[in-house]
């Protein structure tokens, strides 16, 4: 069994338990992605968990974990897994790692939220009970174990216990949405669970959507402490038009839903409905001239970051020219690394903000 962490975070907004919020067009559909990134003292690792399937009784999300170690082996595993509409409804409990060799399938336990009656209670009530399917790695300890991490040895576990609001007053909780940075809700939530003699008390941020009260951030309070799960992402399935005529006009746009793995140029699969955009754009206008230009955050070295940026956008040239014929002589690239950032790279969300993207037309020849 090789389980891996997979959580994502929730937020409640008491008092407001039919409220809906526009920014994010909840209860998730089929070819939604959330990525989440822990974050740990040497980096940001990303995960992205895209939506496969979804009807009036399902979700089936699908995770590709890619990521490469200092050895420079390459870890490849595919998760799969379901959320049932029932459990998001009712649920008491929460599922928070994956197992590659698992069909997925745990009726009775929510994935990346918690369900709607247990929101309604905590926000009524300020607390209720709940039951969290970790894993025993001690030899790790904290919030990393908790959370599903990479061990030498490990085991399920049922830890029971209860969470309550830390506060009343939601705080505005920061996650970009195809690409632009907004703010949406949140309550940060505390609990306080066991397991034989074991004593937990995670903080958790959660969205206050009564449609699908989403796990937004999950902090542990043991030694990894300092290790933070995090969504920072979400990408609705759209149409290319916004990006079509932000390089009509301003001859310069971001492209959401470009993703690859932890240290790697190789492009997650999920990549893929948006480069389709971008081969329907270009072949709609055979006269542009592009390049794709490639950022990152300041973890690193300049020249690394650099490096990483010059062979993420080649995998995205690469992939328009194999998978679409794009002409490649119409497509420029240059890896810009650190240089240009968005946002101070402080926190979690600036850096992601940072390792983008970006489609630039030359408009001086057009």
């Amino acid at each position: 069994m090789n389980p891996v962490r997979g959580v994502l975070l929730v937020v409640a907004l008491p008092g407001a338990l039919s409220a809906q919020n526009p920014v994010l067009p909840l209860p998730p559909k089929g070819g939604l992605s959330m990525v989440q990134t822990l974050t740990m003292p040497y980096g940001d690792r990303e995960s992205v968990h895209t939506i496969q399937e979804a009807d009036a009784t399902v979700l089936r999300w699908r995770w590709n974990l890619i990521e490469v170690h200092a050895s420079g082996d390459t870890t490849r595993q595919v998760f799969r897994y379901a959320e049932y509409t029932a459990d998001v409804r009712e649920s008491p409990r929460l599922w928070i790692f994956h197992d590659a060799k698992s069909d997925g399938e745990h009726p009775g336990y929510t994935m990346h939220s918690i369900s709607r009656a247990l929101y309604r209670r905590i926000s009524s009530a300020g607390s209720d009970s709940i039951q969290v399917m970790a894993l025993d790695t001690r030899d790790l300890g904290g919030a990393l174990s908790a959370l599903g991490g990479f061990a030498r040895t490990s085991s399920p576990v049922r830890w029971k216990g209860i969470v309550s609001l830390v506060s009343r007053t939601p705080v505005q909780f920061p996650v970009l949405v195809n690409g632009q940075r907004v703010s949406v809700p949140a309550l940060h939530l505390r609990g306080n669970l066991t397991w034989r003699t074991n004593q937990w008390s995670p903080e958790i941020w959660v969205l206050a959507d009564s449609a699908y009260p989403m796990v937004l951030k999950w902090r542990g309070a043991h030694k990894e402490e300092a290790n933070l799960l995090q969504t920072i992402r979400i990408d609705f399935p759209a149409s290319g038009a916004p990006l079509e005529e932000a390089l009509v006009k301003e001859c310069r746009a971001e492209l959401p839903g470009i993703y690859f793995g932890f240290n790697s140029a190789v492009l997650d699969s999920a990549s893929h409905r948006a480069i389709t955009s971008v081969a329907t754009i270009l072949s709609r206008h055979p006269d542009w001239k592009v390049t794709l230009e490639g950022h990152t955050d300041s973890i690193g070295s300049a020249a690394s970051n650099r490096t990483l940026s010059e062979r993420r956008v080649n995998a995205v040239k690469d992939r328009l020219v194999s998978a679409h014929r794009v002409d490649a002589a119409r497509l420029l690239t240059a890896g810009l690394g650190s240089a240009r950032p968005r946002e101070p790279n402080s926190t979690v969300e600036s850096r992601a903000r940072n390792r983008r993207v970006e489609l630039v037309r030359d408009c001086a020849r057009q």
